[in-house]
């Protein structure tokens, strides 16, 4: 984990004088999931009405935020911070400088409020953007994640928005349907209608906190779902799909998290209607902890009860994923390690003839050129 180093006075009063000449807003985002979505979400929004600073996606260290905070200036209309507390926690300081307008927190764990305590100091430490707003800064916090939500008991902050799916959210999203490849659609505060390309339910989430910081950023709501409807696409890596004539290719490439995971398997499950078979590609998880090889495996066992026609497991860790998707012994099911890209293509080859869903998860942007460069090719030959 990286170590945030103190500042000396000079530098200090240096990144003051940077923030108090900068008077338009300014958003913090922290939580263990859909921080960059949420960010990508933003900044279709706002680039219609300004010019953005954002991180690069995925950068949330201590590093990182001193370099934006850098850059802050008068060219800009908005600038949006991530605060990665699993790259590094020591963000307080850092965040009395920023000071954001508005604090967002996607979510923080599922521990159930009888069991707070402790556990609601780190849930704080790890929330701090909503500990440093601004005056009149608005926190804005995921309802349906206790901890999350719990949030608003703690802070000073009188402005506080919440959304999710639950009753009582400032912004809820109801009727929720999958449409497969065609995305989803919701309604949103039981009015509105919205039909996006996204594919999972977190990405509902990540939207609904993208409206409602929009919202109080003197954005209409019905402007905002126009500008959504229009020009919002998912980033490569982080769920986007690709059609290639009656198959589909759901990249997740991006690093896999026990979490990240278990969403993304839920979002390829989401085309089950829609296709012949579904295929899981995925390789070694990141942030497992100590206990590495068990969180494979657990992963495996959790993945063996959805269905799944193939899992493909691809790495020194992944194929404890394998060994417990096998606990659950299947017919139905295959499950199948290997060692590189080629055997992939192999297996598509010689197994996917048409119509399935493949999702690739945590192998790296090279390996879904190459799959998609296959399937582009299976779909011209197929057509020929």
């Amino acid at each position: 984990m990286a170590v945030a180093r103190k500042l000396n006075n000079d530098e200090r009063r240096r990144f003051i004088a940077i923030r108090r000449a900068f008077n338009k807003p300014v958003i913090g985002i922290t939580g263990n999931l859909g921080k960059t979505s949420t960010i990508e979400i933003l900044r279709t929004i706002l680039e219609t009405k300004g010019t953005l600073l954002q991180p690069t996606y995925g950068h949330g260290k201590w590093n990182d935020n001193i370099q934006l905070l850098e850059n802050l200036n008068h060219n800009y209309d908005y600038a949006v911070f991530e605060f990665d507390y699993q790259q590094g926690n020591q963000f307080a300081e850092l965040l009395r400088l920023i000071k954001p307008n508005i604090g967002i927190v996607t979510n923080i764990g599922d521990s159930h409020l009888s069991y707070l305590g402790n556990i609601m100091k780190i849930a704080l430490e790890k929330s701090v953007v909503i500990k440093y707003l601004a005056r009149d800064g608005v926190a804005i916090l995921n309802k349906d994640d206790e901890l999350t939500s719990a949030l608003s008991d703690y802070i000073a902050t009188p402005n506080i928005v919440k959304y999710g799916l639950s009753q009582g959210a400032h912004f809820r999203a109801s009727d929720i349907q999958l449409k497969g490849p065609d995305g989803m659609t919701f309604t949103l505060n039981g009015t509105k209608k919205i039909s996006l390309p996204i594919y999972g339910i977190q990405d509902v989430y990540n939207v609904l906190a993208a409206i409602a910081s929009a919202v109080n950023l003197n954005f209409q709501l019905n402007e905002v779902i126009d500008i959504l409807e229009g020009q919002y696409q998912i980033l490569k890596g982080r769920g986007r799909v690709l059609s290639f004539a009656n198959n589909y290719l759901i990249d997740e490439s991006y690093i896999s998290t026990p979490r990240s995971l278990a969403k993304a398997a839920r979002t390829l499950i989401g085309f089950k209607a829609y296709v012949k078979q579904l295929y899981l590609i995925v390789g070694d998880m990141v942030g497992t902890g100590v206990n590495t090889e068990e969180q494979h495996l657990n992963m495996g066992y959790f993945l063996s009860a959805l269905p799944i026609d193939c899992i493909i497991t691809i790495g020194e860790y992944a194929r404890f994923i394998a060994q417990g998707a096998r606990l659950i012994p299947s017919e139905n099911k295959q499950v199948i390690s290997i060692k590189n890209v080629d055997e992939i293509l192999d297996l598509l080859k010689n197994q996917a003839s048409g119509n399935v869903a493949i999702l690739v998860k945590g192998i790296g942007s090279v390996a879904i050129h190459r799959i998609s460069k296959f399937l582009e090719e299976h779909a011209r030959q197929s057509a020929s």
